[in-house]
């Protein structure tokens, strides 16, 4: 697939498609353009796309595997008709009257198409523009060197048929095409080349072109000026050349684009490195260059991103670790090819983070702690809105480090700048859905939901997903005490769209199954039992090996323990077989103090206590669950755990933080609820002890502030690296995972009991199929 815009689209080489079905893995990679996402397969950006045997057929899954491996040792690029015409136009460094590089001319000659353009593909209607620049780009190279006569007569025959697209505002523009299309229109006047264009079309661009830079020569914000330097082909004599050139990189080039590096050699001086950098490139290429040199991290770095977004980054561990321990390396060298760039910079940042590494923000990130300084030092930058975006995204993985200050500052401007866009109505629909969905805190959406944003790709039959979970209650006879079928489908939901590797079905089941229980079990203590009924539970799980002995005071306690003991009880097998010791004694004993708390949060409902803050916290973020949970859930994993893992410091910690951000969630949202309920809760009880001098919304504000506390140190534990660390990945990863679904359930209202959104997305994840057609 031949791409040359001037949005420098980066894409890996595309396979061909077949007659009546895609038949292999595709992959467009581009974080920088507009463009490119509407252009062949009109996709997403960053998609991989599925061909339909791969999911029909395991052959086929394997063969695609197998590609997608290949390709991370690959790092082949498309050619660009725009800049290899540039280039084409450097004049010989012996005599100004012979090209540099004559073997581009030989190409544009002979891979003209038959319609008389150069560029992408003719026939997608919002390309127009993209075939014009590049179209009159070689007009000017042939018509400098005069040859190519008749390819010079069949080009202006193009431009005379399709010219009206250029003041067509629904045609997708490539990045500064206001700037350099005109410039191009005079630079032809200067060759005597007489374009077939409205003569009052051409003026009002020259108009609009000199108006735009002239705003930008007088406006104090001095990096808009020098934002204009990365179209410097499009200033022309009007670029300060000696100040462009100061932005050289130590590869040679300017801002890694032939064009614009060739046009510094055609309009300011010979460079030697300028000239070395082009050579360079066409020693690998031959006779023509690509839209942008060197690709090698940029396109890593959106192969990584684009399987971990998709949620198949589990069968490329180890070539996903290749790459980010080398990007790593190069961080640390401070290497220019990643810091040299802001989108670039800002994902790897966010890479690396949340895969581990310890990287940190300090100076890297300094220079766009606000919107004036992210234009002022950010130079030459191409496409600043998509520099923004990833800005945003990276400044989402802050944790409690206090260097991370910046990310905050910087999360503020990315966001309101984004926002207002998205209100004027200044981003193109391609990109409105990435935007509207990188607003969207990351630790606050499914990781499946999110991966088939990314992936309509191929259709399944549907399936019964829940039918293991589904005959388990049946079994246990959960319908019978009143408990919804619906916290069956959420509980399940909630792992599935998360923990959903094959290897982790027991975890998974495990997961959802201590959830319901608890569930049924806070039912109780909420006002559905008797004290005696949960004395009785108490006492059942004290003697648990003789709970025989101890009998049922009611049905329903009945059924539920019959369902603990037998879920317990299977769950200490399977971890038993996978740790190679009896784990059940911590099972009990976590759910022994789970109730105990839960008795004491009905006491003092019953007596009308209200606790200190302190003594509320110490309890409620027992009965949240999450140490029944997650804890229970990690003997399923994988990794082999200690005998006094759920003892250890690490465990603790993380555990303890997982348990306030689930907490402190769910007391913001069921706050109303619980008052009415006369239920403890920390908002009430803040209220409570200020004896009327903080409001409910003062109140609020402070235990969101202190939930956001709470979940950058559970970040910062969870990624970080530092020596004493010693709970597997996997493991620490759970917790994370937990807190992000805290934040899903809590953000809108609580959608654990009054599921809204919760149930399109399980319908989504679970049920439906996945739409072909696009």
């Amino acid at each position: 697939m031949l791409l040359g815009c001037r949005n420098k689209i980066i894409w890996l080489p595309d396979h061909k498609l077949g007659n009546d079905k895609l038949d292999s893995f595709m992959f467009p990679f581009c974080f920088s353009c507009s463009l490119c996402k509407e252009y062949a397969i009109y996709q997403r950006p960053s998609i991989v796309r599925c061909s339909i045997d791969a999911a029909s057929s395991m052959d086929g899954f394997n063969d695609a595997k197998e590609r997608i491996r290949e390709t991370f040792g690959k790092n082949e690029l498309s050619p660009s008709f725009y800049d290899t015409a540039w280039v084409a136009m450097v004049p010989s460094r012996v005599s100004l009257n012979k090209p540099c590089f004559p073997q581009c001319l030989d190409w544009i000659v002979e891979n003209q198409r038959e319609d008389g353009s150069w560029g992408l593909n003719p026939s997608h209607p919002l390309l127009v523009k993209d075939s014009l620049s590049s179209t009159l780009a070689c007009l000017l190279a042939l018509s400098k060197w005069r040859i190519g006569d008749t390819q010079v007569e069949r080009g202006l025959g193009f431009i005379e048929t399709h010219g009206w697209a250029v003041k067509e505002e629904n045609q997708i523009s490539p990045q500064g095409f206001n700037i350099i299309f005109p410039n191009m229109i005079n630079y032809a006047k200067e060759l005597n080349l007489n374009l077939p264009l409205d003569p009052d079309l051409v003026n009002l661009m020259i108009l609009k072109r000199d108006l735009t830079i002239e705003r930008a020569l007088k406006n104090d914000l001095k990096g808009n000026i020098e934002n204009l330097e990365y179209f410097a082909e499009g200033l022309g004599e009007l670029c300060n050349w000696k100040t462009t050139m100061l932005h050289q990189r130590n590869n040679g080039s300017l801002f890694d684009s032939p064009a614009t590096t060739a046009a510094a050699l055609i309009y300011h001086q010979h460079d030697d490195k300028c000239f070395e950098y082009l050579n360079s490139i066409l020693e690998l290429h031959k006779n023509w260059v690509p839209t942008i040199y060197p690709t090698k991290i940029h396109s890593c770095l959106c192969l990584v991103d684009a399987l971990q977004n998709l949620g198949v980054d589990r069968y490329f561990k180890t070539q996903v670790k290749s790459v980010l321990d080398e990007i790593y390396r190069l961080w640390q060298q401070k290497n220019d090819e990643i810091f040299s760039d802001v989108a670039r910079c800002a994902m790897a940042f966010r890479l690396l983070r949340m895969n581990n590494y310890e990287v940190s923000t300090e100076k890297l990130l300094f220079g766009f702690v606000n919107e004036e300084c992210f234009f002022r030092t950010s130079r030459g930058q191409l496409a600043s809105d998509v520099a923004i975006l990833e800005l945003h995204k990276a400044s989402q993985m802050a944790t409690h480090d206090e260097k991370d200050h910046i990310l905050d500052k910087i999360n503020t401007w990315t966001r309101t700048f984004m926002e207002q866009k998205l209100l004027d109505k200044d981003i193109v629909d391609s990109s409105k859905k990435e935007v509207e969905l990188a607003l969207r805190k990351f630790y606050a959406t499914h990781d499946r939901v999110e991966s088939r944003r990314y992936i309509e790709s191929y259709e399944v039959n549907n399936f019964k997903i829940l039918k293991a979970a589904y005959r388990w209650f049946e079994d246990c006879r959960l319908d019978q005490v009143d408990f919804s079928q619906q916290h069956l489908y959420t509980s399940y939901f909630l792992m599935a769209s998360t923990l959903f590797e094959p290897e982790y079905s027991d975890a998974r089941l495990a997961y959802a199954k201590n959830t319901m229980l608890i569930t049924l079990v806070d039912d109780f203590f909420d006002g559905f039992a008797c004290k005696e009924e949960l004395h009785n539970i108490i006492e059942l799980l004290e003697r648990w090996d003789e709970y025989s002995t101890v009998g049922f005071h009611s049905e329903r306690i009945n059924i539920f323990f019959s369902a603990l003991y037998q879920t317990i009880e299977d769950i200490a097998a399977k971890a038993e077989i996978r740790q190679g010791q009896s784990v059940k004694d911590h099972f009990i004993k976590m759910w022994f103090d789970l109730v105990k708390c839960m008795l004491m949060e009905f006491d003092w409902w019953k007596s009308k206590t209200t606790p200190s803050i302190e003594e509320y916290l110490s309890v409620a973020c027992v009965t949240i669950g999450v140490p029944c949970v997650v804890l229970t859930t990690q003997y399923l994993l994988g990794p082999k755990l200690s005998e006094n893992f759920i003892e250890c410091s690490e465990v603790s910690a993380l555990c303890n933080r997982t348990s306030m951000v689930a907490r402190l969630h769910n007391d913001i949202r069921t706050y109303k609820r619980e008052q009415a309920e006369r239920s403890p809760n920390i908002v009430s009880i803040l209220i409570t002890q200020s004896q009327g001098t903080m409001s409910e919304e003062v109140a609020t504000r402070q235990i969101k502030e202190m939930l956001e506390s709470q979940r950058r140190e559970l970040l910062g534990m969870v990624v970080s690296q530092r020596r004493g660390r010693q709970l597997p990945q996997v493991c620490r990863d759970l917790f994370w995972k937990t807190s992000k679904l805290c934040y899903c359930l809590y953000s809108h209202g609580d959608e654990f009991r009054f599921p809204e959104k919760m149930k399109n997305h399980i319908t989504e994840v679970i049920y439906k199929p996945i739409n072909l057609s696009t």
